[in-house]
């Protein structure tokens, strides 16, 4: 029987102006409830009640005789109850079988982190960076969520499930490739840089365009504007290997790099510096007061490291 059709059969019921044929249906309808799973259900001697007040109804020439209007009201009320009762089982039911649970990876400062996804995709997480997935990918598409940070990803190809990485703004989209994301919160731009492969890029408007191998998307996250660029090597990897190699790069971001490598934190009241560029290389098997010493040679400030923060002066 439909909802509403229930419904009307029910609010008769209570009035005391079911026909026959209609007590017949509630009857039926009673049948099938004993039958249903999805919610508790009642006692044996209310669901004898109900039955009874009901059959009490039902004559052989099909009239109707009168009943105790307080045993309408209570058997009425019962079902009511219980016919909303699978209602709310069965909404709730669907609503959770929609669900997606995710898992959340971090890798925090001074590690990287190497992690296989469900569909054994390989993504390599920088120091500081965290992604979010579902914990099986059901739908018709693979969607993963670079939180923070920075991350390199090895896509296993499945042609029927295409594979998008959101990003703030941006969605990343390929089938089977390998590309890095650079996107760190206090930093103004993305950067997606294709090693291998191709992938689509598209903001909350429009599609940005397809990239090939060695080229990169630099995305203002600040006027949405963005700039494709064609690389000469593959520095924007280095930080996966023996060294770090920054090209041109304001000293805010080499600062974002170090502070999460030796977690450290920079502290300088001259805001200038951190809008100057910097072309630098550090081997990763450096200490912290060596990268130091290095800066010091390269613009001549005093670098001290005190606890975990380095002043600058």
């Amino acid at each position: 029987m439909e909802e509403k059709e229930i419904k009307k059969l029910l609010d008769k019921f209570k009035a005391g102006k079911c026909t026959a044929n209609e007590l017949e249906l509630l009857q039926q309808w009673m049948h099938d409830f004993d039958h249903d799973t999805i919610t508790e259900q009642p006692s044996n001697n209310l669901k004898q009640t109900i039955w009874e007040q009901i059959e009490n109804r039902t004559v052989t020439t099909g009239k109707l005789r009168r009943l105790n209007t307080t045993w309408l009201k209570i058997a009425a009320v019962l079902l009511i109850t219980l016919f909303a009762g699978i209602l709310l089982s069965r909404k709730l039911a669907g609503h959770q079988s929609n669900l997606i649970s995710y898992q959340v990876i971090t890798a925090p400062k001074g590690q990287m982190k190497q992690i296989m996804l469900p569909d054994s995709t390989i993504v390599h997480l920088n120091a500081a960076s965290t992604i979010k997935f579902p914990v099986k990918f059901n739908g018709k598409t693979r969607e993963i969520y670079l939180v923070d940070g920075e991350a390199f990803f090895e896509v296993k190809h499945i042609a029927t499930q295409p594979f998008l990485v959101h990003t703030a703004n941006i969605t990343t989209q390929v089938l089977g490739t390998s590309f890095n994301i650079k996107f760190y919160k206090e930093l103004p731009h993305i950067q997606v840089f294709v090693n291998s492969g191709k992938v689509e890029i598209h903001d909350k408007k429009h599609t940005i365009g397809m990239y090939t191998p060695n080229q990169q998307l630099v995305y203002n996250k600040n006027d949405q504007t963005f700039v494709k660029q064609q690389v000469a090597d593959d520095n924007q990897l280095s930080w996966m290997r023996d060294e770090l190699v920054l090209n041109d790069v304001s000293f805010k971001e080499v600062a974002v790099y170090l502070q999460n490598r030796y977690n450290v934190s920079f502290k300088c009241n001259n805001k200038k510096l951190y809008q100057q560029h910097y072309s630098v290389r550090f081997s990763n098997k450096l200490s912290i007061n060596q990268v130091i010493d290095i800066l010091q040679l390269i613009d001549g400030r005093k670098y001290q490291l005190q606890g975990s923060t380095v002043n600058i002066k």
